[in-house]
């Protein structure tokens, strides 16, 4: 039934939560329970710090070169220069990677005594037979380049200081030796091999030279650059008055055009004496004036003069006042006289086509004759292009052995200053950092252990009430009703195994247990330490769900109350499933509803019939049943009869305690939660979650209500230490715990006190 109940938060009523909220709840829950996250990370962090401590010591040391490239290698281009650069770092990353390499470090160590003590002797203390070259470990690096500078870093690591240092310095120390035994024999090897070639370049050299001379000498041709020369400038020549020639031509034809298309125009149009024919006429024959070959052609400038004249004085007829008509005598002179100008116009136009078809023949012909001599001179540049390719591809030849021939030469010298001085002159291998004795062990490294040994303190430190949250966060201590819900822990009522489940809400009636009626005494204590309200009162006792023992806390409270003087009502106001009347052997005919309906009827009797209705079952104790079932319970607290009849308990009772059904359920308790003074908040231990019974017990802070406390019911004995009970309130499961220790077998002798109240 727990489960239907995990939830709960949905079924009450809704309420923003802010962040800062959360958040706090959030700290209190590992405020909680840091003891226990302390307990759990503490081993786990301080077991991981001492495994990583057994770990083997080794320890580290290096040494370097510094590749300085000749400054031939330098000067050049940056991209050519990296790409040199990183030619270099290739060759000496292999050279230090080698297994040649590794091969003489390992066989130095071995050939000297005291170097491979000190390798060995960390193996053989702990009994462990190895050879040398188990021992012997290291690595490469290269630092990117630095102005062309790589650097390349031997890491060794041993399980001695002096082994690692002995590895790095020996490392360094061989390769230096290998490299420049290398340099050495490959510097002889490529001497003999550059003069051969000298030798083999220079004869070619003198071979092509010979040839090329006897070639000219055949072809008669000492000076070919001067024949080139004035073969071009012929051919310039000829080529530019055949250009003239074609343009010449091209500028006829385009005259021609012209002309014939306005001379075809003129001759469409028929003899007119229309204005509108005339006007026509005469633009048309101005088109002629606008070719510069008839413009100034024979007559064509007199006739030019000679047509404006006529076209301003019949301008001069047709814009008069009043104007000549087209028929007018004058009209008609000035017509025939244009005609006339027309006609002869167009005899000098054809005059003029056919001197312009002379000149276009005799361009014909001369660009015939420059054509002619253009062939010679290009057949004569043909052959002179042929022996000129022959001679430049010989030349070519020649240069390239020439440049070989230089080239050989100047490496051959190079190699020679080479083998005469220092070899570091043209690739330098600096040791720039030697082998050092470590201090400390690199590994393992003791502060970062440390340091995540920490690290994961603090992390499971935090993780584990998360977790724990996550799987239970129920209410079980007294931490998490007065931190977390906020409110006073009133009593801790330990859990009941001794005493029958039926008996149980007579346990301060018939003091079935002594233990337990002092919890219950003291609940009773701590509530009249809380109540604000004098008497009468009336107190709410309620819970969040079903079986938390609310029933059993109500009669129990009540029987309490009643011994100590105070007259006391127990209202069973269960009015969906009432019991309170079953462990007092009582029918429930009459009780609060029928007092209710009693009420609206009859008023003024309400006080005898609560004395009827309510039944004494303990000095000082009555109890009133609930008189039947119902479910309109909130409707029946709305009633002004209800009203009355709590008025009339109140003058009749001291004390007036209301059993209500849980509040995480239905709404009846907080209906008539705004009615009583007081309300009591029942759970149960690991029932409810923390969070739910918080959003309850603040449900009942809004209507208004003073909320005395919380009530944890059901505690088991071995759950929690005595510091609970003890230091948050003094009474309750530490005192039922020790009360029969002190009080032993002789507590019947006791002297029985009975209340006259």
């Amino acid at each position: 039934m727990d489960d239907e109940f995990d939830n709960l938060d949905s079924n009450t009523p809704s309420r923003k939560v802010s962040k800062t909220k959360g958040i706090g709840e959030f700290l209190l829950v590992i405020r909680d329970r840091w003891l226990l996250a302390v307990a759990l990370a503490l081993p786990f962090s301080l077991g991981y710090v001492y495994v990583k401590f057994q770990d083997t010591e080794f320890f580290q040391s290096s040494a370097s070169f510094r590749l300085i490239p000749p400054p031939a290698v330098l000067n050049l281009q940056k991209v050519d220069r990296d790409t040199q650069v990183q030619g270099l770092v290739a060759k000496h990353t292999e050279g230090l990677n080698s297994q040649e390499l590794r091969a003489s470090v390992i066989q130095k160590i071995s050939d000297d005594p005291e170097s491979k003590s000190i390798m060995l002797a960390p193996y053989l203390r702990d009994g462990m037979p190895v050879g040398i070259s188990a021992t012997v470990s290291y690595s490469i690096s290269v630092t990117p380049p630095s102005d062309g500078r790589p650097r390349f870093i031997i890491s060794s690591t041993s399980r001695s200081p002096k082994g690692a240092m002995l590895i790095a310095d020996i490392v360094q120390s061989e390769y230096e030796k290998i490299h420049k035994s290398r340099k050495s024999q490959q510097v002889e090897s490529v001497r003999n091999l550059l003069e051969n070639l000298l030798k083999q370049s220079m004869l070619k050299e003198q071979s092509l030279g010979d040839e090329m001379a006897t070639y000219k000498k055949e072809k008669n041709l000492p000076f070919i650059e001067d024949e080139k020369k004035n073969s071009s400038v012929r051919k310039g020549q000829y080529s530019s008055e055949i250009t003239n020639s074609k343009l010449g031509q091209i500028k006829i034809d385009s005259l021609l055009r012209q002309v014939l298309q306005i001379q075809a125009r003129i001759g469409t149009r028929a003899n007119s004496s229309k204005s509108s024919d005339i006007d026509n006429d005469i633009a048309v024959i101005k088109d002629f004036f606008e070719i510069d070959a008839i413009e100034s052609f024979g007559n064509v400038p007199a006739l030019r003069k000679t047509l404006y004249d006529l076209e301003k004085t019949r301008q001069r007829y047709e814009e008069g006042n009043p104007g000549y008509l087209e028929r007018h005598p004058k009209m008609l002179e000035n017509a025939r006289s244009v005609q006339e100008v027309k006609n002869s116009l167009i005899a000098e136009v054809t005059a003029s086509i056919e001197d312009l078809k002379d000149k276009r023949i005799q361009l014909i012909a001369q660009e015939r004759e420059f054509q002619q001599a253009m062939g010679k001179v290009q057949q004569q540049s043909m052959q002179l292009s042929e022996i000129e390719e022959w001679l430049v591809n010989k030349g070519r030849e020649l240069a390239v052995v020439r440049t070989s021939t230089d080239q050989i030469q100047r490496r051959l010298n190079e190699v020679r200053i080479e083998q005469a001085l220092p070899s570091e002159q043209e690739e330098p291998l600096h040791k720039e950092q030697f082998a050092y004795l470590p201090g400390a062990p690199f590994t393992p490294n003791k502060a970062n252990i440390r340091n995540t040994g920490l690290y994961i303190f603090f992390g499971l430190f935090v993780l584990i009430p998360v977790c724990l949250e996550f799987v239970d966060n129920r209410v079980k201590s007294p931490f998490d009703v007065e931190v977390f819900i906020g409110k006073d822990l009133i009593a801790g009522i330990p859990k009941i195994s001794d005493v029958e489940e039926i008996q149980r809400p007579l346990i301060v009636g018939n003091d079935l247990d002594d233990g337990l009626t002092e919890s219950f005494r003291s609940m009773y204590s701590k509530i009249q330490m809380n109540s604000v309200t004098d008497y009468p009162k009336s107190i709410l006792i309620t819970s969040a769900i079903p079986s938390e023992g609310k029933s059993l806390i109500s009669a129990n409270l009540a029987y309490s109350c009643a011994n100590h003087g105070r007259k006391t009502i127990l209202i069973d106001f269960d009015l969906r499933r009432p019991g309170l009347h079953k462990f007092c052997d009582l029918e429930n005919k009459q009780g609060l509803v029928t007092l209710i309906n009693e009420a609206s009827s009859s008023p003024d009797t309400i006080d005898s019939s609560i004395k009827s209705t309510a039944h004494e079952i303990h000095p000082n104790l009555y109890i009133l049943p609930s008189g039947g079932k119902t479910r309109a319970a909130t409707e029946m607290l709305e009633q002004k009869e209800f009203d009355i009849v709590l008025a009339a308990l109140r003058r009749e009772f001291d004390v007036i305690i209301v059993d209500s059904p849980p509040i995480g359920l239905f709404p009846d308790s907080l209906a008539i939660a705004r009615k009583v003074d007081e309300v009591l908040f029942v759970t149960r231990y690991g029932k409810v979650s923390r969070k739910v019974a918080k959003n309850l017990v603040e449900n009942l802070e809004e209507t208004g209500v003073n909320v005395l406390g919380v009530v944890l019911n059901d505690l088991p004995q071995k759950k929690t230490p005595g510091y609970y009970y003890s230091g948050y309130y003094g009474y309750g499961y530490f005192r039922y715990k020790y009360y029969n220790k002190y009080y032993g077998k002789d507590s019947g002798e006791e002297v029985s006190f009975k209340n006259q109240g």
